[in-house]
């Protein structure tokens, strides 16, 4: 935890630095609104407990409630202490199975759904993102003419990888496995080679559990991503309104989007240090003068800090056992679908 922390405290240092007006703090004291900024702790709240509910529904009910918003608290921390392009959500399938006696398969099913739901909303936000450009301006002016291209031939690419990985889930599980055995054919994977076949015909079955679910199901799930994700934007928007007024609120959860979809390649723990970065490209310059380190730092103390201390102090029994060698609960088989369907 010590890398993420101190990454994102160099960085906050260099933001305050950067942004630093004279008598700033006094103006944001003066403006600031404690009943707004309890809301975006309410926005919080929200988007922990609907990722539990989400937990819970995708499990058909082999998570109660409660069980699914300790995993979703475990896979925000894992997620904050490892990098973005990975995520927390092997140990967080590690720490579901062993603290709930179900199999790792039978959980890894579950996170792969909620992956999934995660993938089409980001698919969702950047088309929303690509129209909404034409009439504001998301992609930010400040970048230049190379920056905002670079930024909109990422979320292009991201765009294509994420209709591969729904295709491949939902319509042809099938070609998991051709891309898997493509990859492994380069010599230096070969050796992983009988490994990644197995996980590769695991997840095709996964897969294909998944596409036997009916639509009510899909449904549920997509209402679930769509609360989780709007809590997730409006507690960074209800901190910045609980210090200003001043801000075009479509224009910043647009900017947010930007914010979280462009994080998604971080290399260090939780995007810390890269995440600050990215705050001043995107969303500073829609705040006034010598407010964008203050909000800053409400936020990233809400929304990381915060959910490490609680994550760690949910997942401390797991993590311990884990470092002592302790080995995750058996995986006979994934995901059953439920009787009805």
């Amino acid at each position: 935890m010590l890398l993420p922390i101190g990454l994102s405290l160099g960085a906050l240092g260099l933001v305050l630095w950067w942004t630093w007006e004279p008598g700033a703090f006094d103006a944001v004291r003066d403006t600031f609104r404690p009943s707004v900024f309890a809301l975006a702790i309410l926005a919080l709240a929200i988007y922990i407990v609907t990722g539990g509910l989400r937990l819970r529904h995708i499990s058909h009910g082999a998570l109660s409630a409660r069980d699914g918003v300790r995993g979703q608290l475990t896979w925000d921390f894992m997620s904050a202490v490892t990098p973005s392009a990975v995520g927390g959500g092997p140990f967080a399938a590690y720490f579901i199975a062993r603290e709930n006696g179900l199999a790792l398969g039978q959980v890894t099913s579950i996170l792969l759904f909620s992956m999934l739901m995660d993938q089409i909303w980001y698919a969702t936000a950047i088309v929303a993102m690509y129209v909404a450009a034409v009439w504001i301006p998301v992609f930010p002016t400040s970048l230049g003419a190379v920056g905002v291209g670079t930024v909109a031939l990422y979320l292009g690419g991201l765009l294509v990888y994420i209709t591969l990985f729904a295709y491949a889930t939902l319509v042809r599980p099938q070609l998991i496995g051709r891309i898997v055995t493509w990859i492994v054919r380069w010599k230096p994977l070969r050796r992983f080679e009988s490994r990644v076949r197995h996980e590769a015909s695991r997840l095709r079955q996964q897969a294909q559990i998944l596409r036997s679910q009916p639509l009510s199901f899909y449904l549920k799930g997509a209402a679930f991503t769509l609360l989780y994700w709007m809590a997730r934007y409006g507690v960074l928007l209800l901190v910045a309104l609980s210090f200003t007024r001043d801000l075009r609120p479509v224009l910043f959860v647009f900017r947010t989007a930007g914010l979280w979809l462009s994080g998604l390649i971080m290399p260090t723990p939780g995007g810390s240090g890269g995440i600050e970065g990215l705050f001043v490209l995107f969303l500073a310059p829609l705040l006034p003068d010598g407010y964008g380190g203050p909000v800053l730092i409400a936020w990233r103390f809400l929304a990381y800090y915060l959910v490490l201390v609680i994550g760690l102090f949910v997942a401390g029994r797991a993590v311990r056992a884990l470092l002592m060698g302790d080995t995750p609960p058996p995986d006979p088989t994934p995901l059953p679908p439920p009787a009805s369907s």
